[in-house]
């Protein structure tokens, strides 16, 4: 985004490969919409990763949006999935009060003392308002997925992935320190399937300490 508010994207090639992510991404997500079977709790399946990790999907989300990122994770051992699930709705702050009961009840019924989150779009804020008023201890990492930000230092444990031509949630341009990657070429929808932001989020999650940089465009 310009310095004025005004969107810094003008067409090109990046722009164009952006529409086509959107689509595509649009396209995965209706065709997982119907099969309800991957958006399964899957707790039990502990694999190399043995934080459970908690998904909350965006204002108009369903927790099927995240089967390409569960797939592409459960290749690199992470498979202990939990999904927050809640009707469209745009208090977040009323939701993360939810939100607190449904990490309480996956650290009860796994043992773990902390849980891994992944938020799209709203569910990050949903996330994020968790870790600024609740109990920040039981969540070892936060990674957002084009959430919106505010003027304000981000909670400790949370990386920000912001897609580079995103409409809706356009990559900071203040100067408010936060660790935070731009994926180029890659709209809001995309971030749920662009293969580097999902190399980001198995990245963070395996090496919490690992210092988090510009993700490279694909023409790079």
């Amino acid at each position: 985004m310009a310095p004025d508010g005004a969107m810094n994207w003008t067409g090109g090639p990046d722009g164009l490969r952006m529409v086509a992510s959107e689509v595509a991404a649009l396209v995965r997500i209706l065709g997982a919409f119907s099969r309800r079977s991957i958006a399964a709790d899957t707790l039990d399946d502990v694999g190399s990763h043995a934080v459970p990790v908690v998904l909350v999907h965006g204002v108009l989300g369903d927790a099927t949006n995240f089967a390409t990122l569960r797939r592409y994770l459960a290749g690199h051992g992470i498979r202990r999935f939990s999904s927050f699930r809640y009707w469209p709705r745009l208090d977040y702050q009323r939701l993360a009060a939810r939100f607190a009961a449904h990490v309480s009840d996956v650290c009860r019924e796994t043992g773990a003392t902390q849980v891994d989150v992944i938020g799209h779009s709203l569910g990050g804020l949903v996330a994020r308002y968790f870790l600024q008023t609740g109990d920040a201890r039981l969540v070892r990492c936060l990674v957002t997925l084009g959430t919106p930000y505010l003027g304000s230092t981000n909670p400790p444990q949370e990386v920000s992935i912001f897609a580079e031509h995103d409409p809706i949630v356009p990559p900071p341009v203040d100067r408010v320190r936060r660790r935070a990657h731009v994926v180029d070429a890659c709209g809001h929808l995309g971030l749920l399937t662009d293969e580097r932001a999902l190399a980001a989020v198995v990245r963070y999650l395996s090496h919490p300490t690992v210092v988090v940089r510009r993700v490279p465009s694909r023409a790079a």
